[in-house]
């Protein structure tokens, strides 16, 4: 399944939910199809633009309001469902996004959120194999040398591998879990659910090398207390 599916399984029909850092409204359109009330808040006036653009062409309604992640501008136990891809390496405060979208949440709600991995093989901001196994001193200069080097921006957050926020996995499940949600790994419940006498052989294995070594971010559901 795609991720607009495997979001909608955890929804009831015309539940509401919000994308956090909603880009040019991919998932909010995928929503929308699949009959949800979408909403989204984006830091872009481009990207909201365009958002709003892509779903009037395909006939969806979505409400996108500016505003950042730390300060998401709806209101308490607004969402039975909340997306956040991709968006915590960029913001300024990543515990204070958590905490918003904790508060945004309904009772028993649940989030999807990504973390990247401080030691991931593959860097997909820099397209580059190794580098976050490097010290953070170096990639200055080898970024540079490479020509990839990003700037950080306004409306773009931070860009740069010295100033965005990269996490080992106990960094980052302390960090929702001391916002108060319950945490489960994505990957974990998937190999559980799809391969279960796989399971046990290759278990150890992600979670001694591949988890903190090899993928690039960690994948979370988060879910409410009731």
């Amino acid at each position: 399944m795609d991720h607009a599916e495997y979001s909608a399984q955890f929804l009831l029909p015309g539940d509401a939910v919000l994308d956090v850092g909603s880009g040019r409204g991919k998932f909010l359109c995928a929503m929308a199809e699949l009959g949800y009330r979408a909403y989204g808040v984006e830091t872009s006036p481009e990207y909201v633009r365009q958002a709003i653009a892509a779903a009037h062409e395909r006939e969806f309604t979505v409400v996108i309001k500016l505003g950042a992640a730390e300060q998401i501008p709806f209101s308490d136990h607004s969402f039975s469902f909340v997306n956040c891809a991709e968006v915590s390496e960029h913001i300024d405060n990543p515990a204070q996004m958590c905490a918003e979208i904790y508060r945004v949440l309904k009772p028993g709600g649940r989030c999807y959120i990504s973390f990247h991995n401080r030691f991931g093989w593959y860097d997909y901001h820099y397209h580059l194999f190794g580098i976050n196994w490097l010290p953070r001193s170096w990639t200055e200069p080898i970024l540079s040398w490479l020509k990839k080097q990003k700037p950080d921006g306004k409306g773009i957050g931070r860009q740069k591998l010295t100033t965005m926020h990269y996490f080992l996995y106990r960094q980052a499940v302390r960090l929702v879990e001391s916002t108060g949600f319950h945490v489960t790994d994505i990957r974990v419940a998937k190999i559980r659910q799809h391969y279960p006498k796989f399971a046990p052989i290759f278990l150890p294995l992600y979670y001694a090398l591949l988890r903190p070594f090899y993928y690039n971010t960690f994948h979370f559901l988060l879910q409410m207390p009731e």
